[in-house]
């Protein structure tokens, strides 16, 4: 079993049932010609398509995320006319994105601050992208009941706790710098919420936080 290629699958899912950023297309299929690529046919609402490879060699050593600001650096480029469409393969206009990379394409992964958002949440329910057979996750102490990008850079996440709703405040960036996908904020949160030291979370509390939401709220953006 290839676990990247899953891994890919995973990844990239999101622009099936949405179109890419800025742009008319969608995916319409992806699958594994071969060891070293990728392909992806994007179709729009005009019945437009075009054959996409993603080079296996950079997604490999650079993570699964890096096929996502590759794919969206592509079809954006289509959708201006600044990416260059081969000879048709399958009767299809194609794009090998080995040839963009470094132009184009960037050579390390790419992540927006909806990336950021997206894997938060994700890590926190449990995504199978994120997690494997024994998830880092741990619903005796915690379940992802909601979320609120409500402060740049700043995500709030509801959860039920101890038979209560807590908001938890985490941060999406570093110094101004957008986190990497994959800084493991589940492990982060069941190391908070340990039973065993149950005064690490109360240190955190913003008392003068007013939500509805929840019964209390934490502030984790200086800590996480």
């Amino acid at each position: 079993m290839d676990d990247h290629f899953t891994q890919a699958l995973l990844v990239l899912r999101r622009f099936i049932g949405v179109p890419l950023p800025a742009t008319d297309w969608r995916i319409r299929a992806l699958v594994r010609p071969d060891g070293e690529r990728i392909r992806i046919r994007l179709a729009d609402t005009a019945g437009q398509n075009v054959l996409v490879d993603l080079p296996t060699s950079f997604g490999r050593e650079r993570g699964s995320w890096w096929y996502v600001g590759a794919l969206r650096r592509t079809a954006g480029g289509l959708a201006a006319g600044t990416v260059p469409v081969a000879a048709e393969r399958q009767g299809v206009p194609y794009v090998d994105v080995a040839e963009l990379v470094g132009s184009v394409v960037p050579e390390a992964a790419e992540v927006t601050l909806d990336d950021g958002i997206d894997y938060l949440v994700a890590d926190l329910a449990g995504d199978p992208l994120w997690h494997d057979a024994t998830p880092s996750v741990a619903p005796e102490l915690y379940v992802l009941t909601g979320f609120d990008h409500h402060t740049p850079g700043v995500v709030r996440v509801y959860l039920d706790h101890e038979g209560r709703t807590i908001g938890v405040d985490l941060p999406l960036c570093d110094d101004g710098t957008l986190r990497p996908v994959q800084w493991w904020v589940s492990a982060k949160l069941v190391a908070l919420l340990h039973p065993e030291e149950p005064t690490t979370l109360a240190v955190h509390q913003n008392h003068s936080a007013q939500d509805p939401l929840c019964e209390a709220v934490y502030d984790l953006t200086d800590w996480a």
